[in-house]
């Protein structure tokens, strides 16, 4: 086995632990997102270009997957690193590498919970820590867990990098092409499905004006992405200056009629 492969795979087990490690050591703030592993990836590996472009085509796909609670739907920063692997070391197509990020994802989702099952047997000590108050061994445990889980996902992403990446590559370029090119065909279509997956949650009849100026200008006017997001950018914050002032108003009002009552009773009670 090439000393290239043990080293790229080290590089994006690295990638792994410090985005999906640094997420929950900093209070999830949102590191082991696609949008930001994608381009470390990238990055380490030496073709950026590709990472950031993966990064932002699985951020879309991902953006309406949501883990509530202990209910792990998939887990990002596995599929993203293993994704760009595909596409950087494999020499894969991008959009084939963002369907099968989607397995992946899968069983990333499958080894966290099997992760919070495993060092669930720690309770006891927490517990046992907490009721002593006995800090050092709190520390302890708080670090040494996020150690040892970010550590599961840095072996999984090392062995798979190793064992699968290449394997695989070469198996989907075997493949007769109209199999290639429907896994690419998926792969653009999974952004949209992301989108679609968020607009489910967040559609109001309200908002499906701004949804279809944004189509309209995209589509028919055919402005840059970049520049329709500095548009819907400026209505939000020329809205969220106006409802302010509504706002104020309202408080306003409303603390001229509780002082005007507040005389009153005060009169009132003078008088009898």
């Amino acid at each position: 086995m090439s000393n290239n492969i043990i080293l790229a795979a080290f590089l994006c087990g690295l990638a792994e632990f410090i985005c999906y490690g640094g997420d929950w050591l900093l209070g999830q703030n949102m590191a082991d997102q696609p949008i930001v592993v994608g381009p470390l990836v990238g990055l380490l590996l030496g073709d950026l270009q590709t990472g950031i472009v993966l990064g932002a085509m699985l951020e879309a796909t991902f953006i309406g997957a949501v883990n509530v609670g202990g209910a792990v739907s998939l887990n990002p920063s596995v599929a993203t690193v293993l994704a760009v692997a595909y596409a950087i070391i494999g020499g894969g197509d991008t959009k084939a590498a963002v369907a099968l990020a989607i397995p992946m994802g899968l069983l990333g989702g499958l080894l966290e919970v099997g992760t919070y099952v495993l060092f669930s047997l720690f309770q006891d000590s927490w517990t046992d820590a907490a009721d002593k108050a006995n800090e050092k061994k709190l520390v302890w445990l708080h670090y040494g867990v996020w150690f040892a889980r970010s550590l599961v996902f840095f072996i999984a992403v090392f062995i798979t990098v190793v064992i699968g990446v290449k394997p695989v590559a070469a198996f989907i370029k075997a493949l007769p092409s109209f199999v290639e090119n429907g896994l690419g065909l998926t792969g653009g279509l999974l952004p949209a499905a992301g989108f679609a997956m968020l607009l489910s949650m967040v559609w109001e009849k309200k908002l499906a004006v701004w949804y279809f100026l944004g189509f309209i200008l995209v589509e028919y006017v055919k402005l840059p992405l970049l520049v329709v997001g500095i548009i819907g950018l400026v209505f939000a914050v020329v809205f969220a200056f106006y409802d302010k002032d509504i706002f104020d108003l309202k408080h306003k009002k409303t603390t001229a009629n509780n002082n005007e009552s507040a005389s009153q009773q005060e009169e009132e009670d003078f008088l009898s």
